[in-house]
């Protein structure tokens, strides 16, 4: 056999080299290849460590990741079937396009957004004469192009007395956040990193709502996002969805470990120009898919629906994904 031949190795070395290499490979061709759409914000992070950490390979997974600017086309891929996989996506972008679509889809951990753990941030240049929220009022504010930061750029506005009719709510790109704002083309953003963290370190712009702006005027903590997983897929490969679910439960665990550590496995994914902010991005808060439970889910239904945000009822109560299924 193999281990008989002649070699300038000692014959228990080079054996054991050779088992090595025929474990690997083995354990290479029975991984399982999933494609993962993932939105280049920071709310996307679990992915990014499993990712960046080697979580996906470590359980069995051959995952290729398929990159999108915000979570809004991302959602339209995944509802389209031309993904299967995907996240994270904010709840108002998810409920609205599954309910639009009719399309059934499974929901994994879930970003929550509080006073200790900010993630959307409401902008102004660092010289602007805008000192409140009521003093948007006739004007432009720049928003991540997605349906969520609409909806909560409006209800945030209402809140604060202001009509949403009279203020211009501009779709704008995270890369050309910081541009728009110092040229004028809009008067603030409201926006998440890598956008906010290039605007505020850049010394362009300055908070105008310190802290989580989201929370304080719409309940805190909010229910912010969740990943996602189209049902009749989840449903023919159940093998792969308990590997995904473990990978980012393990991711999870390591953000809250070390999140400094987790962040710069960010920095792969983006711009060589936005990686000196990445350490300045926002620390946000996830709970694994073992704190995540149907009625959970069900209750974030609710709130969106209350809000007004959603326009009718899902049927959720099974469809928060756990380590147990």
């Amino acid at each position: 056999m193999l281990c008989r031949l002649r070699t300038r190795f000692p014959l228990p070395a080079f054996c054991l080299a050779l088992l090595f290499a025929f474990t690997a490979a083995t354990a290479f061709a029975q991984a399982d290849k999933v494609t993962i759409g993932y939105s280049k914000l920071i709310i996307s992070l679990p992915v990014f460590v499993a990712a960046d950490q080697g979580l996906f390979a470590q359980n069995g997974l051959d995952a290729t990741l398929e990159e999108f600017e915000t979570a809004q086309p991302l959602m339209d891929a995944l509802v389209s079937g031309k993904i299967d996989v995907a996240g994270y996506t904010a709840y108002a972008i998810t409920m609205n396009a599954s309910l639009r679509a009719k399309k059934d889809l499974y929901y994994l951990t879930s970003l929550v957004e509080d006073a200790k753990h900010p993630i959307s941030k409401l902008l102004v240049k660092k010289d602007s004469p805008v000192g409140s929220i009521a003093e948007l009022k006739g004007k432009r504010v720049g928003i991540l192009p997605t349906i969520a930061y609409k909806l909560w750029m409006e209800a945030i506005l209402a809140e604060n007395g202001v009509d949403p009719a009279d203020v211009t709510l501009q779709n704008v790109a995270p890369p050309l956040s910081a541009s728009a704002l110092e040229s004028g083309t809009v008067d603030a953003l409201f926006t998440n990193d890598p956008a906010a963290a290039a605007v505020l370190k850049s010394g362009l712009g300055r908070e105008l709502v310190t802290g989580a702006v989201v929370p304080e005027f719409l309940g805190s903590p909010f229910p912010f996002a969740s990943f996602n997983i189209a049902k009749a897929y989840a449903d023919a490969h159940p093998a792969v969805v308990a590997k995904i679910v473990k990978s980012l439960d393990e991711a999870i665990a390591r953000i809250d470990a070390d999140p400094a550590k987790a962040k710069r496995s960010m920095e792969k994914f983006v711009k060589d120009t936005e990686k000196p902010f990445v350490p300045f991005y926002s620390d946000p808060f996830y709970l694994p898919s073992a704190q995540f439970s149907g009625a959970d889910l069900e209750a974030v239904m609710e709130r969106y629906l209350a809000l007004k945000m959603i326009p009718a009822k899902l049927e959720l109560k099974d469809m928060a994904l756990s380590a147990k299924k």
